[in-house]
């Protein structure tokens, strides 16, 4: 089990975030772009090897992300609004990944198994993503899916703010 690192504000931006280990240590980095239909976000070692992608493939409300290890589909993830906290199905992985965006605190299990745990941490140079893996094998796969969560969690701020400011009017005669 090992805990890994990202900048809570860059984490799923367009462009390229870095994640480092406990030790300050650069271990991944990922870049590309979302918000198109073939938005795609790459994650590589830092040796500039290929570790997994994220590939969108639906727009609107509910999009639908997959997530690629090579040329192979290793599982899919589509958000469903419920009440309360978020709950989400990896498919594939047979992952749940429960917790909530407004405080980005997220747990994922297999079966009773603990595969990752999210949460938000305070350093001397701002906010940070902490994420505690259990196994090194499925890191690639966790941070994908990380990065998809915040991609919801920047994109509900966003509609939130549109939604607030703008103004009905309504007359009852």
């Amino acid at each position: 089990m090992r805990q890994l690192y990202a900048r809570r504000r860059q984490f799923s931006l367009q462009g390229t975030t870095v994640v480092k280990d406990s030790n300050n240590n650069v271990i991944y980095t990922l870049m590309g772009a979302w918000g198109s239909r073939q938005g795609v976000l790459s994650l590589y070692h830092i040796d500039g090897r290929l570790a997994a992608e994220i590939k969108q493939r639906s727009l609107g409300v509910f999009p639908k992300f997959e997530l690629y290890q090579g040329n192979r589909q290793i599982g899919s993830l589509r958000r469903h609004y419920g009440v309360g906290r978020d709950m989400i199905f990896v498919k594939q992985l047979n992952w749940l990944v429960i917790g909530n965006l407004m405080t980005f605190n997220y747990r994922v299990f297999h079966g009773r198994e603990l595969i990752m745990q999210i949460a938000e941490v305070t350093g001397t140079s701002g906010t940070d993503l902490e994420f505690t893996i259990t196994h090194e094998e499925d890191e690639p796969f966790c941070l994908c899916i990380a990065a998809i969560l915040d991609y919801w969690a920047h994109s509900g701020k966003r509609q939130t703010k549109s939604i607030k400011s703008h103004h009905w009017r309504a007359s009852f005669n």
